[in-house]
Order: structure tokens, then C-alpha cells, then sequence
């Protein structure tokens, strides 16, 4: 029967094949045809190219090709996660071929004269397939093939020889959930097959089993074989062992059905089961056939038999208890006998469960029991036997107190001890053992991973390892330019120059003395007030290690506030600066003035008087610095007016008798502060107004008339004395108002009495006329102002002998 696969299927086959041999007595079987020697002796190995035929031209076993598997290198296989060890009980497999391509093809046979002397001789072979179907044509594709050879006639015999392909394998095929993309995979489990030889007993036989590759190259197969041990029936449990009632007879695995019948008539059917229990134990002798019939496709129906007898147990030895180090290994069991097998329990603690002496282990802190099951193969009986391994107990308890994680000021947080101080101990940091550190106790200084090694009672052994962190200071830095600064001009920068071993992240923490903290990298400052201030900078790592630098001292000094005054500027005079400046408690200052006007500058703090030499708004700037204070002078600009002193006038000329006295003033417009001079005949000469007294000879007086910006203006009036007789009139008088010549009266000198004073205007008119002695005409007429001009004067007087004289003149209105 075959089946058809798509062309997506894998046409690579993987073909398992557990062959499996009844042994009735020792020596029935050819030596390793089980493989139970774990190699390829007695078995013939080739190897060549799909297209290069039978037999292959090459011969012996060719590594990745021809591969004996055991169970420690055993695991499922890929494609059809089957286990790659034959489920059948035995030690090892074959896989022939691998998922590789290129053509290749791989061949094992076994060939055997059956001795003439057997009466029964028949054998049971395991395999597994998987193909790949590349959808080529048959004969191109991936293939597994089986066979028995007569080589006395060069024939196959029937029911067990295989050709399958991907598209012609029967069923049973099921396709592979890891299929690659060039091709679906199909396989097929392990598959035992049963072969009665017993027409051949006397003949050679071979068996033969061959993977292909495909014959294009690009699609691949391999196969797992196995055989079992026994060529005289395959049933196993045919012996009542000594001591046991009841047995269970065992047919091979892996068929589609059984009938277990209850003699040779085959008329009663006892069970339908692989397995057949009977209890009581029937009589020796007795035998029980049983019907086996494989899958379509993969063979044809056989009948075994299965012969009660009797058989005593074998031997078990597990060794003696025994005591071992930790992750040390211990000898078990004994010498090993060909006819028995072994089953060590539990399996994953012994180097290989299926011999008679494996080397164990135990996983602490228990003892550990190990059990071997010692069986006859030839009998099937078996026995048990037992030992204890247990560890030798090294106290290797270790205590950690304090900080396992610390910042490193010079001094251990974390201490390591542990309890037994009786062994010889070395303290390890990772795998590095640590100088000099072999005490019972142990204060880590650097990060590591700590450990102690400990030896007692001939074994050694180790802590659990206890993880140190010791954390590097930072170390705390920064530079700046100056160490101090003006108040009014200062911003100090502080440059970060921190650092940490370790490269990780750091937090900063400026602390002023005036309470002011910054958290930046840098620090900028600046500072609004006059005193002495200092700095730190506190530094934190990310695990909380700090570092601070020594406080630096600031100075922040004082600036000036530059102020001054004068007491008064006129040209050509001299006017003295006061220097008003505040200087703040400033140690050191200086000053320089500009005073404008061609004057040279000052560098003195109250500078000499100054004279300008011309008149206008001058700019005087007075600039001050303070120590610390260089970069930002303080300065001051102050526009001063320097005064021009009014022109001098020249009054007119005054005349006074001899022996009289007369009030006179000067102007008050240009100044307020007057100095007569000469001072000589006069009741004041420092007052506007002063009296002038006609005691002696003719006085020009100059007047100096002072303003509040001190400039001076200097008038001049002639004052004449009349001493000889007559009379005295001026020829011109200023009638404007200013007290100065504005009335022209006559003036009688050593005469008796004044009898009148006429004013006549151009056209004749009187204008003005008195009979009184000191009175005079203002320069008006019936009270309007006349105009400027000359004007004819009468002036009638008597003289001391009482004689009548009349004088006339001129006189002009000046306005």
C-alpha cells in the first residue's frame, strides 16, 4: 500500500531502523548486530554519490553519516520529534545519513550464516523515516530502502524489503511542523518489523539498509536503525525466576494488533494485547503462541512463541554506601557479565544507567539512594540492589553585616565571617584569590563578589558568594579667576572641575555663606552687597558618596559715590571744588578731575582753585575708584556755568561845595555786594548807598559791585569839591530813573541866596522855574518827559554883598 505526497512535501526521509534479534541461548545471535558494542563491528559501512549504484564504492563509516547514538547524546529528532534512541529498551542506535544534501548516499549491512544446527531462528529490526519531497520523478527523488538477502540465490526476502520515497511510502507518513521552504517533510516514528528466518537456518543471509539523497541534489534523507537481542521468538518473560509467582510475556512493540492464543491449535485467544500476565506462573514447558500483525505496508504476519521455563535471578550489585566531596563522583556497582543488562536509578545522577558500574553523584544536602535493576537478558529475571551516597558536610555558613554597599572613606562598612574557623579558609574575590586573606573573618575594601574556600575532613568546599559595592568618592575641585570683586561691577564664575573615578553621574551643591545654594554644574554669582562671603561645593554621587572642597573666601568691596560743589564761577576768577564723595570704607581711592576749558586734570581728592578763562557751560567730571573696583570707575559730570562780569560804567560827574556833603548810590542790577574805593570821605564803602563829604580835594571813586557768581564789575564816578564862589551846573543829565544825574539843580557856591532857576525849551517856552535853593528840573514838563535835547537855563543868585547876578547856559537831555 502507498500513498501519494504532494509535490510541497519533503522528500527527505529519515529512517529509523531498530533491528532487533532473538537470542533463544547464548550465541544464537552474530555479535553486534544489536550494536550493543557501541560501534560499527561486524557491520560493513559505505558510503558515495545517489548515482554511483550498489554497492557504494566507498567502505567504512564516514563521520556525520554513519553515527552511533547512545543515550547520552540521544535527544528527538527535528523533523519528526520522535526520540532518536529506539524505544525498544537497548543502548544504542544508528543514524544513517543527516539532513544535508549534495547527492549523498549512505549503506550499513551485516551478513550471517545462520547455523544448521538452530531450529528457530528469527529477528525483530526497528527504524523511522522522514523523507523530503522535492516533486521530482520517483526515481529522482529521496529514498530509504531495507532488505534480507538470500546470498545463496541473490534474492530479497519477502515482507521485508522497503523502497519508500516521499511519494510512495505507505501510510503512516505524517508531515513535519519544521518543513523547510524547498520541500515538505514527511516521517514516519519507529516501526519494528519481525522476519521468521526459520526457512533460512543453514543459509547466509545479509540486511541491508541504504538512504539517498535526491539525485538533482538539493533534498536530502537519513535514517535511525536499532535490532533487538534475541533470534529465537522475540517474547520476552518466558522464565519464572526463582521466588516469583506470576510472570508477563511480552511481545515486541509497535505492531497493529496481537492475539495471544492459549496453545498450538490457536483455538483460544487469551489476550489481545501486547502483553500477557499470568498468575499463577504456568507449568515449565508450557508455550504460548501469539499472532503478530504489523501496519499495511510494513511487513507481514508472523508468529512467535513463547516456552515457560525457569531461570534463577541474577546478581545485583550497587556497591557499598559511600560518602564523597561536594561535586566529587563515586564508583558504583561492579563487574559486568554479557548476558545481563542494568538500569540504574535515578538515571540523570549516574555517568550511564545501563552498566554495571557508572560513576554517580549526589546533590546535597541529602543523601542520595541508587538503585540497579539487574536483569538476565537471556532469562528476562532480574533483581535490585542498593547504596546510599551521601556528601561529606563541610560547614561552609557565611555571615555578612554592616553596608554590603558602601562609600569608600578609607574604612570597611561590611564584614564577612564565617562559622568554621576550625578548616584552613582563603578568601576569594571572584575567582582571584585575596593576599593574605585567610581569617575567619574578612572586611572588603574594594567591589567584588566574596567568597571563602573551605577544607575539612579531606574535602573542600566554597560560601555563597556575597556581592560587595564599594563606591568611589568624588573628589570635589573648582577654579575661578578671582577671589574678589567690585559691588557694583562683579559676576564670579566657577568653573567645575569634579570628578569621579567611575565616570558616573554626579550632583552638585554650591553653598554660599549668605544662604544662597545652586545646583548647576557651574556656578554663577553675583553679588549685590559689600562683605566678605566663602564658598564650598558639595558633590554627591549616585549612590549618595560625597565629597566637599574647603571653604574659599570672596571679598566683595566697596564702590564710591563720586559728588562735589563749588562756591561760585565767573571768568578770570578763581572757584574752589569741594569733593563730596562717599567712599564706602573703601581702603584705597583715587581720583581724577577734568575741569573743561583747557584746564589740566586733577588726580587729587580736593584739587586747587580753578580759574576759567572764558564764560559758558563748562562739563567738570570727577571720576573715583575704589580698590577692587577697577573695571567699574564711578564718575560724575556736573555742567557748570561760568559767568562773564557785566561792563563798568562811568557815572557823571558829581559836584559838591566845599564844606557840604551829598548821598550818593551806585547801581544794583549787576551784583549786590559793593566795595568803594578809595576809602576816603565817604560814610560807607561797602553799601549801595553812601554819604560823600566836600571836606577836601576833587575823589574819582571805583566801585566794585560783586554778584553771587562773584564776578566783579567796576564802575567809576568823579566826585568834584567847588571851593571857589559861584556856581556849578552840569551841561548834560540822564533823567531815566536810575538815581544816577537824574535832576539837574544848580549848585550855589559862597553866594547869599538863590532868587530863581528858569528852564526855557528850543521854541522859547518855560518849561521849568523854582525860587528854591536845591531843587532842580527832572527832565519833564507839566509831567511829561521831554525830549532829548539842549535847553536854555536862567539862573538868577545873590551874592554875599547882596548883588544881583543872572547867569545863563545850555543844558542837554541825554536819555
Amino acid at each position: 500500500m502507498s500513498i501519494r505526497i504532494s509535490k510541497y512535501f519533503l522528500a527527505s526521509i529519515i529512517f529509523l531502523i531498530s533491528f532487533q534479534v532473538s537470542k533463544g541461548q547464548v550465541g544464537l545471535c552474530p555479535p553486534n548486530l544489536d550494536f550493543e558494542a557501541g560501534d560499527f563491528s561486524g557491520w560493513e559501512c559505505r558510503w558515495g554519490l545517489t548515482f554511483d549504484g550498489l554497492p557504494l564504492p566507498n567502505i567504512g563509516p564516514q563521520p556525520g553519516r554513519h553515527t552511533i547514538i547512545d543515550a547520552a547524546t540521544a535527544g528527538t529528532d527535528f523533523y519528526g520529534g520522535f526520540p532518536e534512541l529506539c524505544p525498544n529498551g537497548s543502548g544504542y542506535s544508528v543514524k544513517l545519513g543527516n539532513n544535508g544534501t549534495g547527492r549523498q548516499s549512505e549503506s550499513v549491512s551485516y551478513t550471517y550464516t545462520i547455523p544448521p544446527t538452530l531450529t528457530v531462528f528469527s529477528m525483530i529490526f526497528h527504524y523511522a523515516v522522514v523523507l523530503q519531497n522535492p516533486n521530482h520523478s520517483v526515481l529522482e527523488q529521496p529514498r530509504f530502502q531495507a532488505r534480507i538477502i538470500d546470498m545463496s540465490t541473490g534474492n530479497t526476502i519477502p515482507c521485508v524489503t522497503f523502497d519508500f520515497t516521499a511519494t510512495t511510502a505507505p501510510g503512516g507518513f505524517l508531515p513535519s511542523p519544521n518543513s523547510p521552504p524547498n520541500g515538505l517533510v514527511v516521517y514516519k516514528g519507529w516501526t519494528p518489523i519481525t522476519v521468521n528466518l526459520n526457512a533460512y537456518i543453514g543459509r547466509t543471509i545479509r540486511l541491508e539498509f541504504i538512504t539517498n539523497d535526491c539525485t538533482l541534489g538539493a533534498h536530502f534523507g537519513y535514517a535511525y536503525l536499532d535490532v533487538n537481542t534475541n533470534c529465537n521468538g522475540a517474547i520476552s518473560g518466558t522464565n519464572i525466576c526463582v521466588g516469583d509467582n506470576a510472570i508477563t510475556l511480552t511481545a515486541p512493540f509497535g505492531f497493529q494488533s496481537y492475539a495471544w492464543y492459549t496453545d498450538n491449535t490457536f483455538t483460544t485467544i487469551l489476550s489481545t494485547n501486547q502483553t500477557l500476565p499470568l498468575n499463577p506462573a504456568p507449568t515449565v514447558g508450557t508455550v504460548f503462541p501469539v499472532i503478530v500483525t504489523p501496519y499495511p505496508g510494513f511487513g507481514c504476519i508472523d508468529t512467535l512463541y513463547a516456552t515457560i521455563g525457569v531461570s534463577p535471578k541474577p546478581v545485583s550489585n550497587a556497591g557499598a554506601d559511600v560518602a564523597i566531596c561536594k561535586f566529587q563522583q563515586a564508583q558504583l556497582g561492579g563487574a559486568s557479565a554479557p548476558t545481563l543488562t542494568y538500569e540504574w536509578t535515578p538515571a540523570s545522577q549516574v555517568s550511564n544507567p545501563t552498566i554495571s558500574n557508572p560513576l554517580a553523584w549526589n546533590i546535597p544536602p541529602n543523601p542520595t539512594e541508587f538503585i540497579v535493576k539487574t536483569t538476565d537478558i537471556l532469562t528476562g529475571c532480574f533483581s535490585y540492589d542498593t547504596t546510599i551516597v551521601s556528601n561529606v558536610v563541610v560547614d561552609n555558613a557565611i555571615t555578612a553585616t554592616g553596608n554590603l554597599a558602601f562609600c569608600d572613606y578609607g574604612l570597611p562598612e561590611a564584614t564577612l565571617s564565617v562559622n568554621n574557623t576550625s578548616s584552613p579558609i582563603q578568601w576569594y574575590n571572584n575567582s582571584n584569590p585575596v593576599a593574605g586573606a585567610t581569617g575567619a573573618i574578612y572586611q572588603p575594601m574594594v567591589s567584588g563578589d566574596y567568597w571563602a574556600q573551605l577544607t575539612q575532613n579531606g574535602c573542600t568546599d566554597s560560601t555563597q558568594t556575597i556581592s560587595i559595592a564599594v563606591h568611589p568618592l568624588p573628589q570635589a575641585s573648582f577654579t575661578f579667576v578671582s577671589d574678589s570683586g567690585c559691588v557694583t561691577d562683579n559676576s564670579f564664575l566657577f568653573t567645575n572641575t569634579s570628578s569621579i573615578s567611575d565616570n558616573s553621574s554626579l550632583q552638585y551643591n554650591w553653598k554660599f555663606s549668605d544662604g544662597v545654594t545652586l545646583q548647576t554644574l557651574d556656578a554663577v554669582r553675583v553679588f549685590d552687597a559689600v562683605g566678605n562671603y566663602n564658598l564650598a561645593l558639595v558633590i554627591s554621587s549616585a549612590f549618595g558618596c560625597k565629597d566637599s572642597t574647603a571653604p574659599v573666601d570672596l571679598f566683595i568691596l566697596p564702590n564710591g559715590v563720586p559728588n562735589f560743589k563749588w562756591d561760585s564761577v565767573c571768568r578770570d576768577q578763581p572757584v574752589l571744588f569741594t569733593n563730596l564723595s562717599k567712599e564706602n570704607g573703601s581702603v584705597s581711592v583715587s581720583y581724577n578731575w577734568s575741569f573743561d576749558d583747557g584746564n589740566p586734570s586733577s588726580p587729587v581728592k580736593d584739587p586747587s582753585p580753578v580759574t576759567y578763562l572764558s564764560s559758558g557751560i563748562k562739563n567738570v567730571v570727577l571720576e573715583m575708584t575704589t580698590l577692587g573696583c577697577e573695571n567699574d570707575p564711578q564718575s560724575l559730570t556736573k555742567k557748570i556755568k561760568v559767568n562773564a562780569p557785566d561792563a563798568g560804567v562811568r557815572y557823571r560827574t558829581i559836584t559838591v561845595p566845599e564844606g557840604s556833603s551829598k548821598t550818593i548810590h551806585v547801581r544794583d542790577s549787576v551784583g549786590s555786594n559793593f566795595l568803594w574805593k578809595p576809602q576816603v570821605q565817604l560814610s560807607s564803602y561797602t553799601t549801595r548807598y553812601t554819604e560823600f563829604f566836600a571836606t577836601a580835594n576833587d575823589v574819582e571813586y571805583q566801585i566794585d559791585i560783586t554778584d553771587e557768581n562773584t564776578c566783579v564789575t567796576t564802575d567809576t564816578i568823579l566826585m568834584q569839591v567847588l571851593k571857589k564862589p559861584g556856581y556849578y551846573l552840569p551841561t548834560a543829565f540822564t533823567p531815566n530813573g536810575d538815581g544816577l544825574n537824574d535832576v539837574a539843580r544848580p549848585y550855589l557856591v559862597r553866594m547869599k541866596s538863590l532868587k530863581s532857576f528858569s528852564v526855557f525849551n528850543r521854541w522859547g517856552n518855560l518849561i521849568f522855574y523854582t525860587t528854591t535853593e536845591g531843587e532842580g528840573w527832572d527832565g519833564t514838563y507839566k509831567g511829561m518827559k521831554q525830549d532829548s535835547g539842549v535847553y536854555v537855563w536862567i539862573l538868577e543868585f545873590m551874592n554875599n554883598d547882596n548883588k544881583l547876578l543872572i547867569e545863563k547856559g545850555t543844558i542837554t537831555i541825554i536819555r
